[in-house]
C-alpha cells in the first residue's frame, strides 16, 4: 500500500465528513483504500476563487486576514480592521457555530484558525483533522485526516493541535498540518488534496531526517501514552503481526524506536520566504520515568517540495557551540539530555529572512541534579537564518531551569522607537512574569538584565545556576517569589498569621528552588512557593497581542500563588520528581524491595495553592498583576492594567477576619486576546473570568483600558480568537469545549 492510497473526503456535512478516513501510508495500519476523492461543485455560497494576495503584504498577511496562528508573520495578533467598533461591539450575533466534536473528541479545542483568499481552515479532534470551511456560512468544504495507526496512539501530544500553516506563490494555494504522529502534510488549499510533488504523496515523515533509523512500532496495550512516558510503544518483534481483537501487536506502523524516547509535535509550523520551520514537542517533563530521550530539534523544509534542507540541534551536539554548558556531554543518549524542545508557536521576520524559536526545558521539569550546566539551549529566545539555519542570535532566560519555565508562546516583534531611535525590537513574554525585549537583528536587549544572584538549590545532587538575568523593564504582568511585604496586613493579627503560614515553605523574591517533601531540607521547609507556577505568567493559552501603529502590546496572564516539592518516585530513574508513583506502569522500572502502594499516584497541579490561603482568603495582598497589562514598548512604561473579565468578591466566615472589609479579588484565568484598529478583543479563557457568570466576549479601548462592549457566547473561549473580512463584512472567530462538545463559533454584525 503506498500513500497514492491516502484519500479525502470532499463534503458539505461535518457529520458525514467525520465518518470518512483516508487510506493509510505503508507504515500505518493496513485499511482497504476508499475510492478516490473527486473535486464536487463549490456551492453557490462558496468564497471565490480569486488568484491569491501575494503584493502589498504587511508582515506577510494580506488585508483583512489570518495567514499565521498569529495573525501574520510577526506574531502580532493584530487586524486593522475597524468594522466592529466600540459603537457597534454589543450588536454582534452569533453568524454560524460548526461542530468541531463531529469529528472526535479532544481534551480541550485549542485551534485558532487561519482566513486566507475566501477561506477559513482548522483543525480538529485528537487526530488532527484538517479542513477548510465556508467563512459565511461555517460549511465545511473539505476534510482530510491521515491514519497513523500506533504513532497516532502512542503520540505525546494527542490533541488537535493549534492550527495549520498557509502558503501561496500566487498560483498555488498550501496548506500544511504537523499530524500529533510526527507526518507533515501539504494540502492544495482549494480541494484539500495532498500535493503529489511534496514529500512522498503528499506526506513528509518527519521522524526520518533525524539521524535514528525507522523501525517497525508494536503495542502491548490499547491506550495512548501515558503523561509519565508510561505504557509506552515499542520495537515490534520479527513476524510480529496485529490482533484487533485485543488491539496489540504490530500494525505496520514503523517510527523512531521507543527506547530512544518520544517525540512529537502540538503547535503549526510557520512559513517564511517558501522554507516551512517546524519543531517539535516532547512528554511533558512534570514527573517522566527515563532520564534519556530524544532532544529537540528546528528543521526547515521546501514548501514545494518537502525536501529537509536544514536542521537545528536544541540540544548543541559535540563541537558545536553550547555543547559546554551540559557539563557532562550533551550527545544524544547521554544521562540527562533530552526534551528541551521548541513546542510553542514561531514567529519570523520575511523582511530579514529570520525566524525566533521559542525553546522550552531540558528533562525534567523541577529537577536537574542529571544535567549540570547552563543547558544551552534551553529556556532561550533564538533566532536563525530561514533559508540555513544557522544562528543569528540566541539569549538564555533562564540558566538550568528547575521550575518549568519553558518558553510557551510565540514572540511578538515591534517597530517602535527608543530614546529618540527607532528600534526593531522582539518581546518575548514568558512563565517567569517578565517580558525578555531584544534588538530582533542583533539580539542585544533593549533594556538592561543584569546576572543577579538567586536562591541556591539545597536538593541533594542539585546544582542550580548561581544567577539568572533579570529586566529592568518592563515591570512583572504576574506575582512572584513571595516577600513578608506581599503579605496581607488588614490588622496585627492577620499579619500574624500570613507571615506563619508563609514561613512554612521556603520564601524569596523570585527563582525560589523546590525543596524535598521530607523536611530535611537545612531550611526544614517541605515546600517552596512557586510564583509564577507551572502555568505562568504567560502561557500557549494567553499571550500577548501587539498594536503595530502604536507600539504598545498587551500582555495576557495568570498571577498567583502555589507551591513545589519534590521526592523519590520508587520507580523512576529520576533521583527526585513531583510527587508520583509510577510503579506497575507498562515501562516503568520493578518496585523497590519492601515497596507499598500508596493510596494514589499523585502528579498534577491541584492543590498546589490550598496553601496560600487562610479562611479562603489568600495570604497575598491583591495587586494589580495578570489579567490584561497594556505597555508603551517605546519607553517600556505600564499604561495600564484591567482583570481578566472582572472582580470576584471575597467572603469568609474565619473569626480572624471579623470586622475587616476585604477587597474583591481579580479574577484569573489566561485572557485570549486580540487587536484591531482601536479595540483590544478578549475571551477569558476556559478557566477563567468570574465564576457561574455568563462566557462573554470583552471589547476594551486599547489607549485606556475601558471596556466598551461585551457580548454572550455560547461557551467560554478555549484558544484565541481570529477576525478577518469575507465578502465586505467582518468576523471575529474562535474555539470552545472540551471532548466531544467542540464549536468553532463565529459572530458577526446583524
Amino acid at each position: 500500500m503506498t500513500l497514492k492510497q491516502l484519500a479525502l473526503l470532499l463534503t458539505v456535512a461535518p457529520a458525514l465528513a467525520a465518518q470518512a478516513r483516508p487510506a493509510a501510508p505503508a507504515q500505518a495500519r493496513p485499511a482497504t483504500p476508499p475510492p478516490p476523492a473527486r473535486a464536487t461543485a463549490r456551492p453557490a455560497s462558496a468564497p471565490g476563487g480569486g488568484a491569491p494576495v501575494t503584493a502589498n503584504l504587511v508582515r506577510g498577511n494580506a488585508f483583512g486576514e489570518w495567514r499565521f496562528w498569529g495573525g501574520d508573520a510577526w506574531s502580532t495578533r493584530y487586524s486593522p480592521l475597524d468594522q466592529i467598533n466600540a459603537r457597534n461591539f454589543d450588536s454582534l450575533t452569533v453568524a454560524w457555530q460548526w461542530n468541531a466534536g463531529a469529528f472526535g473528541p479532544d481534551e480541550y479545542y485549542r485551534t485558532t484558525p487561519l482566513y486566507a483568499n475566501g477561506r477559513l481552515f482548522t483543525v480538529a479532534s485528537t487526530r488532527r483533522v484538517a479542513m477548510a470551511l465556508d467563512p459565511e456560512t461555517g460549511e465545511t468544504l473539505w476534510m482530510y485526516r491521515l491514519e497513523e495507526g500506533i504513532r497516532w496512539q502512542k503520540a505525546p501530544r494527542q490533541f488537535a493541535g493549534r492550527g495549520l500553516a498557509y502558503w501561496t506563490d500566487g498560483r498555488e494555494e498550501r496548506v500544511l498540518v504537523v499530524t500529533p504522529g510526527y507526518h507533515m502534510v501539504s494540502l492544495d488549499a482549494r480541494t484539500g488534496r495532498p500535493d503529489p510533488r511534496f514529500g512522498r504523496d503528499g506526506v513528509v515523515d518527519l521522524m526520518d531526517g533525524l539521524g535514528y533509523p525507522l523501525v517497525p512500532l508494536a503495542v502491548d496495550d490499547s491506550g495512548p501514552l501515558i503523561i509519565s512516558d508510561a505504557a509506552p510503544a515499542r520495537r515490534a518483534r520479527p513476524g510480529e503481526t496485529w490482533d484487533p481483537v485485543k488491539k496489540v501487536g504490530a500494525d505496520g506502523t514503523v517510527g523512531i524506536d521507543p527506547v530512544n524516547g518520544q517525540i512529537a509535535n502540538s503547535s503549526p509550523p510557520i512559513i517564511i520566504n517558501d522554507v516551512v520551520v517546524v519543531g517539535n514537542s516532547s512528554i511533558h517533563g512534570y514527573y517522566p520515568i527515563r532520564v534519556r530521550n530524544i532532544p529537540g530539534f528546528v528543521r526547515g523544509f521546501d514548501v514545494r517540495t518537502g525536501r529537509q534542507i536544514w536542521k537545528f540541534n536544541l540540544v548543541p551536539q559535540p563541537g558545536e557551540p553550547g555543547a559546554e554548558t551540559w557539563e557532562r556531554g550533551s550527545r544524544i543518549g547521554t544521562e540527562g539530555v533530552g526534551k528541551n524542545d521548541a513546542w510553542a508557536t514561531y514567529s519570523g521576520d520575511p523582511e530579514l529572512n529570520m525566524v525566533y524559536i521559542p525553546v522550552g526545558m531540558p528533562l525534567m521539569d523541577e529537577y536537574g541534579g542529571h544535567r549540570p550546566g547552563a543547558n544551552l539551549y534551553g529556556n532561550s529566545l533564538v533566532a536563525l537564518d530561514a533559508r540555513t539555519g544557522q544562528r543569528k542570535w540566541h539569549f538564555q532566560m533562564v540558566h538550568h531551569d528547575i521550575w518549568d519555565y519553558d518558553t510557551p508562546m510565540a514572540p511578538n516583534l515591534m517597530d517602535v522607537t527608543v530614546n529618540g531611535q527607532r528600534r526593531r525590537v522582539i518581546a518575548q513574554g514568558t512563565k517567569q512574569g517578565w517580558l525578555y525585549t531584544f534588538d530582533r537583528v542583533t539580539g542585544e536587549p533593549i533594556w538592561p538584565m543584569p546576572e543577579t544572584p538567586v536562591l541556591q538549590s539545597d536538593v541533594p545532587g542539585e546544582h542550580s545556576w548561581p544567577t539568572q538575568p533579570i529586566p529592568s523593564r518592563p515591570a512583572p504582568y504576574a506575582h512572584q517569589g513571595l516577600m513578608e511585604s506581599d503579605l496581607i496586613d488588614y490588622t496585627p493579627a492577620i499579619r500574624d498569621s500570613a507571615l506563619a503560614l508563609a514561613r512554612k515553605c521556603r520564601m524569596g523574591p523570585y527563582f525560589i528552588p523546590a525543596v524535598t517533601s521530607d523536611g530535611s531540607s537545612p531550611t526544614g521547609t517541605r515546600c517552596a512557593w512557586y510564583a509564577p507556577g507551572a502555568s505562568g505568567g504567560v502561557n500557549i493559552d494567553g499571550g500577548a497581542a501587539v498594536d503595530p501603529e502604536t507600539g504598545m502590546i498587551y500582555v495576557a496572564a495568570l498571577s498567583g500563588l502555589s507551591t513545589m516539592t519534590l521526592q523519590k518516585d520508587p520507580c523512576s530513574e529520576f533521583r527526585y520528581s513531583s510527587p508520583r508513583d509510577n510503579c506497575g506502569l507498562i515501562g516503568a522500572l520493578e518496585p523497590p524491595a519492601g515497596y507499598r502502594a500508596p493510596e494514589a499516584r499523585g502528579g498534577g497541579f491541584e492543590g498546589r495553592s490550598a496553601g496560600s490561603v487562610i479562611g479562603g482568603v489568600s495570604i497575598l495582598k491583591p495587586k494589580q498583576l495578570g489579567g490584561i497589562t497594556a505597555y508603551d514598548m517605546n519607553a517600556g512604561d505600564k499604561r495600564w492594567w484591567i482583570p481578566n473579565g472582572g472582580w470576584i468578591p471575597v467572603r469568609t466566615t474565619s473569626p480572624l477576619f471579623e470586622g475587616v472589609t476585604l477587597p474583591p479579588r481579580p479574577a484569573g484565568g489566561q485572557a485570549q486576546i486580540i487587536t484591531t484598529k482601536s479595540l483590544v478583543i478578549y475571551g477569558t479563557g476556559r478557566s477563567g473570568g468570574v465564576p457561574n457568570a455568563k462566557p462573554m466576549l470583552f471589547a476594551v479601548d486599547k489607549r485606556t483600558g475601558e471596556q466598551v462592549g461585551a457580548v454572550e457566547i455560547p461557551a467560554r473561549t478555549t484558544a484565541v480568537p481570529m477576525t478577518f473580512l469575507h465578502k465586505g463584512r467582518q468576523y471575529i472567530v474562535f474555539a470552545v469545549g472540551a471532548g466531544s462538545d467542540t464549536k468553532l463559533v463565529a459572530l458577526r454584525l446583524p
